[in-house]
């Protein structure tokens, strides 16, 4: 199966359910857009709103279990290697 199939796969199965994360000082917060868009958006290194978010988040829970949000966490927040 090659990309772009695998891809349009996981987009199918993508639902519409909120996501929350949980925010240092014990709020949670729950932003706008599906986990793919949100982490494809974290990938690029776009800096939106619900980005920040996330970036500032300390853990999530997202529809049937997925960890997206937290990879996307741990990218935005990973060590910045400078050339």
């Amino acid at each position: 199966m090659n990309l772009h199939r695998r891809i349009e796969a996981l987009e199918k199965r993508v639902t519409r359910e909120p996501i929350f994360l949980l925010m240092p000082a014990g709020r949670t917060e729950t932003p706008r857009g599906d986990v793919l868009a949100l982490f494809s958006r974290a990938f690029r290194g776009d800096r939106t709103p619900e980005v920040e978010l996330i970036a500032r988040s300390v853990s999530s829970t997202e529809p049937n279990g997925a960890h997206m949000i937290d990879l996307a966490r741990a990218l935005l927040n990973g060590p910045n290697e400078d050339p």
